[in-house]
Formats: structure tokens, sequence, C-alpha cells
């Protein structure tokens, strides 16, 4: 899996299914980010292992801006940047639209945001891309990235997380 993906084995950590994968990675960068503010970004799209954790974190005290897609499903770049706050403590935008299919721009994202000089930690949910649409983590620049085996043909119950080499976070259980 690490050599799909491009990374370190030692920045992979296997999980249950890609939804505790996309849990760990925003409740641990919240935590990890906190001093930054308690202010998340994310996008009205997203799978509801997303949506669903930033609503309960949103139920904790933390803010969440959702970014509505335009008519054709596409969430730009920019309209990510717009959202994005000097308090905002994640980004999390999904690789591949999981009903419509659309390829959001994750790396353009990655790289506006970087050039801003957000102090933002970067999520993705990788689970409907991977092996299936050519990227690692290292080319999208993102801090996690979460996947499920179930959509490449292993059985449901098996998920990972790649964790950015010199990320420390928290265990999620």
């Amino acid at each position: 899996v690490a050599g799909r993906l491009g990374c370190a084995p030692e920045e992979l950590v296997f999980t249950s299914c890609g939804t505790e994968s996309d849990n760990w990675a925003i409740r641990a960068a919240c935590w990890q980010n906190r001093h930054v503010g308690r202010h998340i970004v994310t996008t009205a799209v997203e799978h509801h292992a997303v949506l669903n954790c930033c609503q309960q974190l949103e139920q904790e005290g933390w803010e969440v801006t959702t970014i509505l897609p335009d008519q054709n499903g596409d969430i730009s770049a920019e309209s990510v940047l717009a959202a994005v706050r000097p308090d905002t403590a994640l980004v999390s935008v999904m690789m591949v639209n999981n009903e419509l299919g659309t390829i959001l721009p994750v790396a353009e994202t990655v790289r506006v945001l970087k050039e801003a000089g957000s102090g933002a930690l970067l999520h993705c949910d990788g689970v409907q891309g991977f092996l299936k649409v050519p990227f690692t983590p290292k080319e999208l620049g993102v801090d996690m990235l979460s996947i499920s085996g179930h959509k490449i043909h292993a059985p449901k119950g098996i998920g990972a997380m790649y964790i950015r080499k010199g990320l420390k976070i928290s265990p999620f259980i």
C-alpha cells in the first residue's frame, strides 16, 4: 500500500475502514492544531464520514464553513481559499466525489493555501480515487489522506491513513 501511495511504510497506519481514517484525521488535526483556532473548512460534497464528523465537532464548539459546489458539482481552490481564515485549524477536501465522480483540485487547493501562508492542516479523503486516479500524498501536498480497501475489491473492514512524516498526531482510540 505504501508503495502504491509513494510514501514510506512508517507514514501509513491501517484502520478498520475509510470512515475511521477520516474521523481520526479530522479529530487529530483539530486537536493538533487547536492553537491555531477552532475553525474547519470542508465542502458540501464530502462523504458523510467527513460531514458527520464535522457536524459533531460543530456541536462541540468548533465552527465549520462548508463550501457549496458550483452548478457542475465542482469546488475551486479559490473558493476554499476564500473560506480559510487565520483561525482555520483544518481544511478537508475529498479527491473524487462518491456520487458525481467529479475530481476536486486537491493539489491546487494545497498550493494556494500554502502560498497564502495558511497554518491549517490539510486532509484529503482519497477513498474514491485510490488506484483509480494517479496521485501520491506528496504530490498533493496533504498532511493526511484516508483510503479504504473495499473500493479496490478488498474485504470491507480495511482502511488506511497516510500521515505525513514529522506530523505527530494523537491516537484515535
